[in-house]
């Protein structure tokens, strides 16, 4: 059998050992004191940073020789303290002359005038149903460099309308995706726990309560028990919030139908417009007259923005509103409420009408003659009094 070459980055045990000594020198290296002016204060120790930068610079490194020297120098005993505090002062003198030579680099400040604006824009009124249009797109010919490209159209798994413009995908793009997805999955999970966990919760303490209500009024202390109604159940509270949750996931789905809609819109016009340029045979734009002209659309678009903004104030649209006050959740609640009642009202009006008609119990007397008894099938013919 041919002898295999030792190769490090395959060797299982090689592995943990070097995992092993790499994270007792984390533990060892944070616990090794430092003074004041070589602690920058930061949230890792000195020596753990650089321990993590020698083992990432020293990873590529796959010869059998310079491996066996760094395991067994590992193992060795550690240097001393003051070699290791001269080593800092080194590395710090070393990096404050770089400071020093190397010239200042402050970052700009972030302009506050948005240089993208969003690609669609609510334009229906809090009363009206969900309406997007897009801001500044389709943009013309003379707005940009090269040949139009439609954008393709895409939808999550749980039918969220989105469109890609450009390749590779932005990382505040998938971001927003998302974050919009995890929004939509824990309310829909907290509509599920709210059928099902909490309406069973619900029940077994309305049950309770009765129960206790009952005791209470046998052993004649009347003070005590609840007198909230059916209103007051822990089953109207359950129902209450599976409603919220209903409601919030219907508004999430009237919301992305809307954006679907325009999106929809949108793709139709760019490939329409792609189309008749492509047959036109349009020339390229110059990249000049393409900025120019774009930084007009958007000076545009700033200016109608600051108008709309300014007339949102004026109604006071930019307050907080609760969402609890909203009419139609009002509504949603009062519907509940409702039917609720009458559904409890209906549940009593059975109840009493059961207790009526149920037949009292006899009081057999010595004048009165028994009611005969059978007793099985075989004794069909025998009656015992």
């Amino acid at each position: 059998m041919i002898r295999q070459p030792f190769i490090a980055a395959r060797d299982s045990r090689h592995r943990l050992a070097a995992l092993a000594l790499y994270r007792a020198l984390l533990r060892a290296g944070s616990s090794v004191p430092l003074p004041k002016d070589l602690d920058s204060g930061g949230r890792r120790h000195p020596i753990v940073r650089l321990l993590k930068k020698r083992f990432a610079k020293n990873s590529p490194l796959t010869s059998l020789r310079l491996i066996y020297d760094s395991m067994a120098a590992g193992y060795k005993d550690s240097p001393e303290h003051s070699e290791i505090l001269r080593h800092l002062q080194e590395r710090n003198e070393t990096a404050e002359l770089s400071r020093a030579r190397a010239p200042s680099f402050k970052k700009p400040p972030r302009s506050k005038q948005r240089r993208n604006p969003p690609l669609l824009t609510k334009v229906s009124s809090p009363e009206e149903p969900l309406r997007y249009e897009t801001t500044i797109r389709p943009l013309p010919k003379n707005a940009f460099v090269g040949e139009r490209k439609a954008p393709v159209p895409g939808h999550t798994a749980e039918h969220l309308a989105f469109v890609r413009m450009k390749k590779p995908e932005p990382r505040v793009f998938s971001r927003a995706l998302g974050r919009k997805t995890q929004i939509f999955r824990r309310d829909m999970l907290a509509m599920i726990d709210a059928e099902t966990k909490i309406m069973s919760s619900a029940r077994a303490e309305d049950g309770w309560d009765t129960m206790m209500n009952e005791m209470l009024r046998e052993e004649g202390i009347t003070d005590r028990i609840s007198q909230d109604g059916p209103l007051g159940s822990y089953r109207f509270s359950a129902a209450l919030s599976r409603t919220w949750w209903a409601y919030t996931l219907e508004k999430h789905k009237q919301d992305w139908t809307a954006r679907g809609e325009a999106v929809s819109r949108l793709v139709e016009q760019e490939r329409v417009l792609a189309k008749r340029e492509k047959q036109s045979g349009a020339e390229p734009t110059d990249p000049e007259v393409a900025r120019e002209n774009l930084d007009a659309i958007l000076a545009d678009y700033r200016q109608k923005e600051a108008e709309r903004e300014q007339t949102r104030k004026t109604a006071g649209a930019t307050e907080f509103r609760d969402p609890f006050t909203a009419t139609k959740w009002l509504e949603e609640a009062q519907k509940v409420e409702d039917e609720y009642l009458q559904k409890s009202m209906r549940k009593h009006n059975n109840r009493d009408d059961r207790q009526a008609h149920r037949r009292p119990l006899r009081d057999i007397g010595k004048d009165e003659e028994p009611v005969p008894v059978r007793k099985g099938p075989e004794q069909k013919a025998k009656i015992v009094w």
